[in-house]
């Protein structure tokens, strides 16, 4: 929809940063979920100056819009979602950024600890939720590709350099806790049903990735302090409507 003068005026001349993430342990569903929202993304034009949100463009995350049936993180549970590796794709986006230097509006760690992911660089996102959200401040636009695979994602950036440099720092894994017993309220359950869901038997922890971002002369532009705050995950006890949990408690959605 561009003139070609147009076009070479966003300053989009070659690829600034690119990352790619391993799936991990994935169903084909998963996989295609994936593909799906990096597709949504790829060719998307952040000009100077504006923010690019995850959820304004990719859009609910629905079966008429083609996703499939994934899991989702609610507290210390995995549950059947439609649109599972969202988290995937904006962990992908959050560390090509945090690698480009830009400022990061809005990032959200998962609830637990996800291992295939850079430690304390995981991102979260849901509809209607969280959001991943930066902050184009180069003084060209940037150009957002993807690729993929069904075992890797990756994101590429294209604008033009203006030679910053990131230095990062992950500090220590600190205040750890155990695993421990936690409580769910499911409100569409059967009603007075208590049952127990196993957990990983992980244990929490916080951590601090911190960034600085220098130009080309050496001036600092930015120091960021990214802090991640993981659950230990024990056993969970979902009560049915009519009873009471014990204890604090969250509340699971309604079933897709």
């Amino acid at each position: 929809d561009r003139t070609t003068a147009e076009a070479e005026a966003l300053g989009i001349r070659e690829r600034v940063s690119t990352f790619t993430t391993e799936m991990g342990p994935s169903s084909s569903n998963r996989i295609h979920n994936v593909h799906l929202m990096a597709d949504y993304i790829d060719g998307t034009i952040v000009k100077p100056g504006a923010r690019f949100s995850f959820n304004g463009v990719v859009g609910p995350r629905t079966a008429e819009r083609g996703f499939r049936e994934g899991q989702m993180i609610v507290g210390s549970l995995l549950l059947p979602s439609i649109g599972g590796g969202v988290c995937q794709t904006a962990t992908t986006l959050f560390n090509n950024t945090f690698e480009l230097g830009l400022p990061i509006v809005e990032r959200h760690n998962h609830s637990f600890y996800i291992s295939h992911y850079p430690l304390g660089r995981d991102a979260t996102v849901s509809w209607g939720g969280p959001d991943f959200v930066f902050r184009n401040d180069l003084q060209n636009a940037l150009l957002i590709k993807s690729s993929y695979t069904d075992s890797t994602l990756t994101f590429s950036f294209y604008g033009s350099s203006e030679g910053r440099r990131v230095v990062a720092r992950t500090g220590p894994q600190v205040n750890w806790r155990a695993p421990a017993p936690s409580y769910a309220y499911d409100p569409y359950g059967i009603p007075g049903s208590v049952r127990t869901v196993s957990g990983s038997n992980q244990s929490g922890f916080d951590v601090t990735v911190d960034r600085t971002v220098y130009a080309r002369n050496g001036e600092v532009l930015r120091k960021d302090a990214f802090a991640s705050k993981y659950i230990a995950v024990g056993p969970t006890t979902i009560y049915g409507p009519g009873t009471s949990p014990p204890g604090p408690y969250f509340v699971l959605p309604p079933p897709e």
